[in-house]
């Protein structure tokens, strides 16, 4: 079986490439169910976010992300307004509250390895958007070299919420959503878009194992979590670079055979937060 097919084989049933199902826990480590996302009007805003991260040193408040998009105004917007809508689409997508333990790890891992950004916040927000997440297929399931449409973006949308939004909201949403696997590096191109294979990190594999634990992957479940296949990896492919994460520092993996065993020492002050 090809890592396509792999892929391919992920996606089906009622959760993209099996997200969990919603819970308490799941909702209060930051994961998101709801039918509304930020993608209806904004893409994952990648820009705005490494502004933010720049500019608001890890470890601040909630008042301090805040003040720096609304006073210090730090993501250069021209009025008052879209500053606001940009600190709620921002919300929408990432929290932006350290206290929120999706976001404080994205934030840990960027601050070790800023490149990683990319990877870090896609898999941040396709946790926290279900709109995103329904154009999920279309982009996965293609072939590298493929052309994906945005149409077929707009369709996957209208299946996953059928009848709940308007034709100009689908489009909409699914240009958004185009250009945020773009950003994410899943597509290439402006008109034309067509896939490309993602070149994973250690420290987005370390965010995809710690995801995938959280959303009750254990044991070898964890290198095929939806998260890891959300990065391209098949599970040896997640495997090794997971015991690449082990080697930098950022994780403990011991897999032997059926046995695996994964810790997360650096990421101590997260682990008490997991379901």
């Amino acid at each position: 079986m090809t890592l396509h097919d792999d892929l391919q084989l992920a996606a089906r049933g009622p959760f993209p490439l099996g997200f969990p199902a919603t819970s308490a826990a799941l909702i209060a480590f930051g994961l998101k169910f709801s039918s509304g996302g930020a993608h209806i009007s904004r893409t994952m805003m990648l820009a705005e976010l490494g502004a933010i991260m720049d500019n608001v040193p890890r470890g601040s408040g909630v008042v301090d992300y805040r003040e720096a998009i609304l006073q210090r105004n730090v993501l250069d917007k021209a009025t008052d307004s879209t500053r606001r809508e940009s600190l709620r689409r921002l919300r929408e997508l990432y929290a932006l509250d350290e206290a929120t333990p999706v976001f404080g790890l994205l934030r840990k891992l960027q601050a070790i390895d800023a490149a990683s950004l990319p990877l870090l916040a896609i898999q941040v927000a396709w946790a926290r958007d279900p709109l995103l997440r329904a154009t999920t297929s279309p982009v996965i399931d293609a072939s590298e070299g493929e052309r994906v449409e945005t149409a077929s973006l707009a369709q996957a949308f209208e299946a996953a919420f059928p009848n709940q939004y308007s034709e100009q909201s689908r489009n909409q949403t699914a240009r958004h959503a185009a250009s945020s696997w773009t950003q994410s590096g899943h597509l290439a191109g402006r008109a034309r878009k067509t896939r490309q294979r993602i070149k994973s990190t250690v420290a987005a594999v370390t965010l995809a194992f710690f995801l995938g634990e959280v959303a009750g992957y254990h044991g070898t479940a964890v290198f095929s979590n939806p998260w890891c296949r959300l990065l391209d990896l098949s599970p040896d492919r997640a495997k090794f670079i997971g015991f690449e994460a082990h080697r930098a520092g950022l994780l403990n993996l011991r897999a032997v055979g059926e046995v695996v065993e994964l810790s997360f020492p650096l990421l101590a002050e997260f682990q008490d937060q997991r379901s």
